[in-house]
């Protein structure tokens, strides 16, 4: 459970780093609030609808194996 909370967390930081570099790229004025809100979008992307789409995947590769 360690490993999949800091998987989580590692991909919410990277998520909000590239997104508040890319702010500051195009000439928009990063804030802290953009920040933390990044942060939170990829640790909902990262620990919620990934492993949901994972499973799935996972899932309809075992039936298809099955199959054959």
């Amino acid at each position: 459970m360690t490993n999949y909370a800091v998987k989580a967390i590692s991909w919410a930081v990277a998520y909000a780093a590239i997104a508040f570099l890319t702010s500051y790229i195009f000439g928009s004025e990063p804030g802290w609030v953009f920040f933390f809100g990044s942060l939170i979008a990829g640790f909902i992307i990262a620990g919620v609808l990934r492993p949901i789409v994972l499973n799935k995947r996972r899932k309809k590769q075992q039936r298809a194996g099955e199959r054959i």
